[in-house]
């Protein structure tokens, strides 16, 4: 009987060995019709594509309020992983592969500005810009992208704020193109209303109106509005609403959200969008619907969608476009001394227990 628990005991050991080992030793990786076109873009009507859009009920929540961030969670490792650890920031039983064979890239601003600028880049290869940043931000963006191939097969512009767009207006106005554009996705008022709503960015809304006008129209694609589909190789980007014309924070809730499904995972991107945006796409679409697995931070993560919005994505990740002086509120005096809501949004975060906080003040994201 002594000898039977011995070796009870020593097989119970090498059980334990082995389990352990498998579990340091795994390798986990975060990082509506037209016709086919040859850049391998399908845009897809809203009527048809509504079929498709309640076989993808999954994810499904709604956009709130903007409230101007100011506090974080305070488990931030997500956007502070570096290549060794960031193994631990997989969300849990995420798998090898949580984006199956995709990346997403939030790239970090190259000046002091805060600013968007996201690239996602599917198993096949296709290439999704989302904004672009600021013209500084241009030549990280174009380094990035010829690195994966020099083409951008969808560009996608939420809103005209130079912080967005003005890489994408930089780049058109090259006398040489340094990236193959296949199609840009934007909805956009005329001047006349940028020069009343949104003065202080109207001459942003006057460049890239005429830098919009040096590419071919087939290769324009302002009509875009709700439930729009762009399949770009094997991830499904979803409009989730026709730029709102609002007169309360007029340039910001005039953003366009979209949704891009990848390897099952959906990820929202939100620009600007304020607290009346986010509300009105809450109407606009069931929780189902605006339930995500990753958000970007909208606004740059304060002063943004309501906690009500967030609450209805319900994510996993978080992407924070935020720089470090915004991250902590800082406007000189010292973290918490500036008017920015940063901290606030953060400690909503925390509450719904986001862990995977991905944020550009420690450099480029990547998730994968």
């Amino acid at each position: 009987m002594w000898g039977r628990r011995v070796y009870a005991a020593i097989l119970a050991a090498f059980g334990l060995l082995l389990l352990t080992g498998v579990r340091g030793g795994g390798n986990y990786e975060l990082p509506d019709g037209l016709e086919m076109k040859k850049s391998g873009i399908e845009l897809i009507s809203a009527a048809e594509s509504q079929g498709i859009l309640e076989n993808t009920a999954g994810s499904q929540e709604t956009p709130a309020n903007t409230a101007d961030s100011q506090g974080a969670p305070e488990n931030t490792a997500g956007s502070q992983d570096t290549p060794a650890d960031a193994a631990d920031s997989l969300p849990p039983g995420a798998g090898e592969k949580y984006l199956g064979g995709g990346r997403i890239l939030l790239l970090a601003n190259q000046g002091a500005s805060q600013m968007l600028s996201s690239v996602i880049q599917t198993k096949d290869g296709s290439v999704i810009v989302v904004d672009g940043g600021t013209p500084e931000d241009a030549p990280h963006l174009i380094e990035t992208v010829q690195a994966m191939g020099g083409r951008v097969n969808a560009w996608l512009i939420t809103h005209l704020h130079n912080d967005h767009c003005g890489a994408l207006i930089s780049i058109l106005n090259m006398e040489q193109m340094p990236l193959e554009i296949d199609g840009i996705y934007y909805s956009v008022a005329g001047q006349e209303w940028y020069d009343q709503y949104d003065p202080t960015r109207a001459q942003t809304a006057a460049a890239f109106m005429s830098a919009i006008g040096k590419v071919p129209a087939e290769k324009r694609h302002d009509d875009i509005k709700k439930g729009t589909q762009i399949q770009v190789g094997d991830a499904t980007v979803t409009v989730m609403n026709r730029r709102y014309q609002l007169s309360v924070d007029s340039g910001n809730n005039a953003s366009v959200a979209y949704r891009v499904t990848l390897n099952g995972k959906k990820i929202l991107y939100l620009g600007d969008m304020g607290l009346n945006g986010g509300d009105l796409l809450l109407q606009d679409w069931s929780g189902t619907d605006i339930k995500c697995d990753i958000v970007q931070m909208a606004h740059h993560g304060q002063n943004g969608v309501g906690e009500n919005f967030y609450q209805t994505v319900r994510p996993e990740i978080c992407l924070w476009p935020t720089p470090q002086w915004l991250w902590d509120n800082d406007n000189g005096g010292g973290p918490g001394s500036g008017p920015w809501r940063t901290l606030e949004t953060r400690s909503w975060m925390e509450k719904l227990g986001v862990t995977k906080n991905y944020c550009i003040k420690d450099g480029d994201q990547v998730i994968e």
